[in-house]
């Protein structure tokens, strides 16, 4: 059960990702900064809710599976997965999340004139924690097929 779990709840994880850094992200960047504000707002209420959780559960259904492994090659797979969704959620946490709510406080009908604009910032941060969710995919995926 918790391999269904680890490959779907990585697998939707390192999907909804790829999807915002091919999709979201080059709309942000092209959109003015009032239009941003409001897409990005509008767009993270709703990730918000499903991420945080679904990245927990990944994380918590490959320590399961380290633990209950009775394979040495595949406990350290499982392991450097659960690191890899931990760094997605690090990145997350301290490094999207903060830049997510100086977007939200800033209102879009009054942009300061030496606003800092973040969105270069959160492509690359998105783009790291991107990558950690790909290769977490992928070691579950080997860890799984041994």
């Amino acid at each position: 059960m918790a391999t269904v779990v680890v490959l779907i709840g990585n697998g939707v994880l390192a999907g909804v990702l790829v999807a915002v850094a091919i999709g979201l992200v080059p709309v942000f960047t092209a959109l003015p900064a009032p239009d941003y504000i409001r897409v990005h707002t509008l767009a993270g209420r709703y990730f918000d809710r499903i991420m945080p959780p679904l990245v927990l559960c990944s994380i918590g259904a490959d320590v399961v599976l380290v633990i209950d492994t009775d394979s040495a090659a595949t406990r350290p797979l499982f392991a450097l997965a659960a690191l890899a969704q931990l760094g997605v959620s690090l990145v997350s946490q301290f490094g999207n999340v903060p830049l997510n709510q100086q977007t939200r406080a800033t209102d879009p009908a009054d942009i300061p004139p030496r606003w800092d604009d973040p969105r270069s910032r959160w492509r690359a941060l998105h783009t790291l924690r991107t990558v950690f969710a790909l290769v977490g995919l992928f070691v579950n995926a080997i860890a799984v097929a041994v």
